[in-house]
């Protein structure tokens, strides 16, 4: 899209700690092509402005209170009522599943609050450009372009697995393996199925487990039904 001084980019911000929202205002408050048209420390508030408020780029809060949806499902159902609207998660849950998570739900990038303040004003104008952002460490471990993650968010009436197992970071032999677990099968079941060592498995399994920044089985479910769709 474009933007420029005279139609500044409409910003929405949405945390729930009062001091990053002033951070973000006071920041972007610098850029004459940028405008935060609205700060919401609830996804009721957000919600609610989104009925009567343009906002062109939503910078969202993953890890909300208590009482709100889950970052994943808040992200899930804003994509769905406003295709148009660009997001940028902010999180201080800074690993390679979650950065997964939200780019294969329809975030436009990723943006870790461990990250320089500057930083989110390139990230803004990346999104904003129908890139994708993810820092340079974050991307490097996840050791593949980001881009590709989101290229999944577009596939219909899969399910959880499905899903996380078209992830390109992981190789053929480590996706049958986690397409065994997901079902329920032990490493030995593995072994024999495939008439591999249980090493091997095992192996190919806690090399899967590296490259989506998970360590159990528990870590696996979770991951499969965060990524279910309604």
């Amino acid at each position: 899209m474009k933007w420029s001084v005279v139609t500044p980019l409409r910003i929405a911000v949405l945390d729930d700690h009062s001091l990053i929202q002033l951070a973000i205002k006071s920041r972007l408050s610098r850029e004459a092509d940028l405008n935060v048209v609205g700060a919401y420390s609830t996804s009721r508030d957000l919600l609610a402005a989104l009925e009567n408020t343009e906002i062109d780029l939503l910078i969202l809060d993953y890890m909300l209170g208590d009482y709100e949806l889950d970052g994943l499902n808040l992200l899930r159902m804003l994509r769905r009522r406003f295709p148009e609207m660009y997001i940028l998660i902010s999180s201080s849950a800074e690993k390679p599943s979650v950065v997964n998570l939200t780019l294969n739900a329809g975030a436009n990038g990723f943006f870790g609050k461990s990250e320089d303040v500057d930083g989110l004003v390139e990230a803004i104008r990346k999104v904003a450009a129908g890139e994708t952002y993810v820092s340079p460490m974050l991307a490097y471990e996840l050791g593949r372009d980001p881009n590709s993650a989101r290229e999944m968010s577009s596939v219909d009436d899969v399910s959880g697995g499905e899903v996380l197992l078209r992830d390109p970071i992981l190789s053929p032999k480590e996706q049958e393996v986690l397409r065994c677990c997901i079902e329920g099968m032990s490493v030995s079941q593995i072994a024999r199925k495939f008439s591999r060592s249980m090493k091997t498995i095992s192996g190919q399994k806690q090399a899967a487990f590296r490259k989506l920044g998970i360590r159990t089985d528990a870590e696996l479910f979770k991951l499969e039904q965060g990524l279910k769709r309604f």
